[in-house]
């Protein structure tokens, strides 16, 4: 059976993020059904399922989970809103925030969200550090 993580991300996109990296997260969140090619050479992209880890889900947490990208006309941005729940035994999660990371428009600092094992009743928070990401 396995053991389930649940991820609560938000954050903007920054303004130049590449047309390629918004179409992979089209289709991670269920907008786009093709598989963007080529796909970036990062470590994301060789687990078995980061394409279905935005949408994933288990009766283990009480919460619905639903991923959004939505463009604001108004900010002239995108938005990238997720709340799933996986078995994160390759380190999805981590790895996803390690691709994603370049592409928020947040400061050093920001908070981005939290991830929680499934027995545990303490969420690990995640926040914006210079060139990378702190969970603490």
């Amino acid at each position: 059976m396995g053991m389930y993580t649940e991820l609560h991300f938000n954050s903007e996109l920054k303004l130049n993020t590449p047309d390629d990296i918004i179409s992979i997260l089209k289709n991670m969140v269920g907008d786009m059904d093709e598989i963007p090619a080529p796909l970036p050479n990062h470590p994301l992209f060789s687990t078995g399922r980061w394409r279905f880890m935005l949408r994933s889900d288990s009766y283990y947490f009480a919460a619905d989970t639903h991923s959004t990208l939505r463009f604001d006309e108004i900010a002239g941005s995108w938005f990238l809103c997720i709340r799933t729940n996986l078995k994160n035994y390759g380190g999805e999660i981590e790895k996803f925030v390690s691709w994603i990371m370049p592409y928020l428009n947040k400061s050093n600092g920001d908070f981005l969200g939290f991830e929680r094992y499934e027995e545990t009743e303490t969420p690990t928070l995640i926040y914006m550090e210079e060139n990378d990401v702190a969970l603490c």
